[in-house]
């Protein structure tokens, strides 16, 4: 077929024009898997980071509802969670409540790590509640409040 004015013939995409369009289909395509690939790994920090901050939440209620047992939460050294135990000093059931909750971070977040410590350079006596994981090919990350009862 004859173009008007011209005397080439049209034939279709040279090869040279075919492997250029493939090359920026290719990119585009790469493009799209790298922000993807991005996106699922701010999905899974990001979900970390909400599991994180609700097992320090629900610690730090139970801390500040508990105020005749309250010290016994930063005092879990050598304490082994039962969830059954039965007639322990308030001391001791939040003691056991902690080893719990600290053995349910450990069960709930990638190498999950939860402590409770009291801070006594405040008055009155607050404690830190720390949640650490290190969710893999991302590094260690950790979540600490700042638990302030009031004293009853």
């Amino acid at each position: 077929m004859r173009v008007r004015g011209s005397t080439r013939l049209l034939q279709g995409f040279t090869l040279a024009e075919f492997l250029a369009a493939l090359l920026v289909m290719a990119v585009g395509i790469i493009g799209v898997a790298a922000l993807y690939s991005d996106t699922v790994g701010t999905n899974t920090d990001a979900r970390l980071q909400l599991q994180a901050a609700e097992l320090a939440e629900e610690i730090a209620a139970r801390i500040e509802s508990n105020a005749s047992g309250r010290i016994g939460y930063a005092g879990t050294v050598g304490v082994v969670c039962n969830p059954n135990a039965k007639g322990l000093s308030p001391q001791d059931a939040a003691a056991n409540e902690a080893a719990c909750w600290e053995q349910k971070v450990e069960e709930a977040l990638p190498s999950g790590s939860g402590t409770i410590n009291r801070d006594t350079s405040t008055t009155p006596t607050s404690f830190v509640v720390a949640v650490s994981w290190s969710a893999p090919d991302r590094g260690a990350a950790s979540y600490v409040i700042q638990v302030k009862p009031n004293e009853k």
